[in-house]
Formats: C-alpha cells, sequence, structure tokens
C-alpha cells in the first residue's frame, strides 16, 4: 500500500521538529508532506533548512485544519497514495506506527481509517477512539487516563463495538474512501472536522477503528479561548444540523435547545457571553441556511445507513477530565443519561 504522511503547521515550530524527526526515523522512505498555514514563527523556513526531503507547501493564509489538511490530501493523492496518514504538529509517530496501521487497513478493506492509540507525553491517553455525545460534543475516549482505566471504560476494547469516531491527531486514512465522500469540510476551518468527516464515511458504510499495537505521542494542551469557543458551538450545531433526518432532528435539536440556558450561564460565567451570540447571529444568515440545505442534498446522496445506527454509537455522558466538575459528574451526566435512555428507543428510522 503506497502512504502518504501529511502535517498542518501553524506556528508550531516549537513541535515541528519532533514531529519530523519521528517522521523520519519511522516513515523513512514515505513522502512526508507539510503544508505551512502562513506561520508566523518561522516554521515554514525550519522545514525548509532543516528537512530537506519533505516536501513544503507554503500557504499565503491560514486555511484551518480543514484547508490545509485538503492541500496535502490532494498532493498526496496525485502522487498515488492508497493511504493518508495525518499527523498533527504537535504528534510524534512510534516504532511500527504506520506498518501496524497499514496491516489494519490491508486486513480490513471495508474500513475508512484506523488510529493509533495516542497518548500524553507522560504515558497517560489521549484517545484510544475519539467519543460523540448525543448532543454534538466530542472528546477523547479515555483521555487523562491510565491505560488500564480507559480500557476499562471503553466498550470497544472489549470487543462490543467500533470506535465511535477517528481522531484526526493521528489517523491512516484510506484514499478511495475519500475520493467517494470528500475530503475535510472546508466550511469547518477547525474543530469537529474528525468528528464529521468520520460520520460521512460511516454515511456511506465505511468502518473506523483503532489498532491498540500501533502507538503515537501527542503533546495535546487543552485551552479555553473565545476563537476555540465559537468554533467548537458553532460546528457542533453545523454538524448535527447537517446529519440527522427531520424527525431526530426534532427530537435532538430540542434537547440541544434545552441546554443552551446552562450552557448560556457557563459563557456568561466565563467571559464567552458574546461569542456565544456570534454563534447565534452566525446562524441568522440566510447564506447559513442555504448551506445547510445544500449540506443535507449531498448527504442524503451519501447515506447507506439509518440514525438508528449512527447514534447507536453515541455516548450518554461527557467523561473527559478537562472538563470534569461536580456539575457534569453529579447533574449533567444523570439527567443526560436517563433521556438518552429515554428518546433513543423512539429512532427507529
Amino acid at each position: 500500500m503506497r502512504v502518504g504522511v501529511v502535517i498542518v503547521a501553524y506556528n508550531g515550530r516549537r513541535w515541528l521538529k519532533s514531529a519530523l524527526d519521528s517522521c523520519a526515523k519511522y516513515a523513512s522512505g514515505l513522502p512526508v508532506y507539510v503544508v505551512d498555514n502562513a506561520s508566523s514563527d518561522g516554521s515554514a523556513d525550519l522545514v525548509a533548512s532543516q528537512f530537506p526531503q519533505v516536501k513544503l507547501l507554503r500557504q499565503t493564509e491560514n486555511l484551518g485544519f480543514t484547508g490545509g489538511n485538503n492541500i496535502g490530501l490532494r498532493a498526496a493523492v496525485a502522487a498515488s497514495a492508497e493511504a493518508v496518514l495525518l499527523l498533527n504538529q504537535d504528534a510524534e509517530l512510534q516504532e511500527q506506527t504506520i506498518a501496524l496501521l497499514v496491516n489494519y487497513l490491508e486486513q480490513h478493506p471495508q474500513v475508512a481509517a484506523v488510529q493509533p492509540a495516542i497518548f500524553l507525553p507522560d504515558g497517560r491517553v489521549n484517545t484510544l477512539g475519539n467519543c460523540w455525545h448525543y448532543l454534538g460534543f466530542g472528546y477523547g475516549g479515555g483521555h487523562g487516563l491510565d491505560i488500564k482505566e480507559a480500557s476499562a471504560r471503553l466498550p470497544w476494547l472489549n470487543g462490543r463495538q467500533e470506535i465511535p469516531y477517528v481522531s484526526g491527531a493521528a489517523v491512516l486514512v484510506r484514499t478511495a474512501a475519500l475520493q467517494q465522500v470528500g475530503f475535510f469540510d472546508s466550511e469547518l476551518f477547525l474543530y469537529h472536522e474528525d468528528l464529521e468527516l468520520s460520520l460521512r464515511l460511516r454515511l456511506a458504510g465505511w468502518g473506523l477503528a483503532l489498532e491498540p499495537a500501533a502507538r503515537a505521542i501527542h503533546h495535546y494542551e487543552f485551552s479555553r479561548s473565545l476563537s476555540k469557543f465559537y468554533y467548537m458551538e458553532r460546528n457542533r450545531w453545523l454538524v448535527w444540523l447537517w446529519y440527522w433526518k427531520w424527525p431526530t432532528l426534532v427530537i435532538l435539536g430540542s434537547l440541544m435547545l434545552l441546554a443552551e440556558l446552562p450552557l448560556l450561564l457557563v459563557a456568561g460565567g466565563s467571559g464567552w457571553f458574546k461569542v456565544k451570540f456570534r454563534v447565534y447571529k452566525y446562524f441568522g444568515r440566510a447564506s447559513t441556511l442555504r448551506s445547510i440545505i445544500n449540506h443535507r442534498q449531498r448527504l442524503k446522496a451519501l447515506r447507506v445507513v439509518s440514525d438508528r445506527q449512527l447514534l447507536s454509537l453515541a455516548s450518554a455522558k461527557v467523561s473527559f477530565q478537562e472538563v470534569d466538575s461536580w456539575l457534569t459528574r453529579r447533574i449533567f451526566n444523570p439527567l443526560a443519561a436517563a433521556v438518552w435512555w429515554l428518546i433513543y428507543p423512539l429512532i427507529r428510522w
């Protein structure tokens, strides 16, 4: 299987050398594409001077995670890659990572994408397959836990189901699947883009997987910022408005609207109140409505699975250490789980 490696760089000079060193060591002989999203910290110059074997694709503007990866994916596909490893600028390959992932795709032709077990530098889990909540929140499965505890909590590690969605931090994607369903959706720019692509692949009947024997390190740093909050909230709603059939959307949309009041309180307490209303303004535009309708029509043409099948992979609780609180554990999760127990049986389509 012909494989290419794509890394999107944006002001990540402090991590980028380690990522490329790991590629030189563990992806020797494979074409590596670095798409620099107009970094201002010298990332592109670092690549050009220290890694002349890397194919550097300089951009004149920041295209986001989606646009940057799409540039790299097109270059890899043009060079006849049958699979592309997407690697974050702050992630590192480990020995045999690519070989194990390639072997998995070759042995499972129905699988579109497979990720390694991704760990934090201190040995704790970053993600063993990402989770998504039925209200649209996405997070790393097992994040912040040791491997034993994470393995006990995640059902797909006990053979009961596939992973809900793959992490864009490190994942090998089959190009034939991408050519069928399309690349990342550039409207998302960043955040929820790996969730959206995973849902699109599943909608078309492809599988997603974890190869736990393959390992990667992710220098993940959780941050709270106004721009991050905007894209995460906007894209959470966008993806859900794109994907679900109208009856499902009535059910889930009603619950999401009910959740807006506590989210507004959280936004107000965190200084994000104005950003929340910026999200509302975005959805008040006629162009946004037209885009949602167009997305729904395109996705309908791909659909071979039901909403019920997709939602069988949804989580009823949020289990992510970075947002863990008494409110989440004692109120939100028990209430959300009880509601899901009541409404999921109603979704038969």
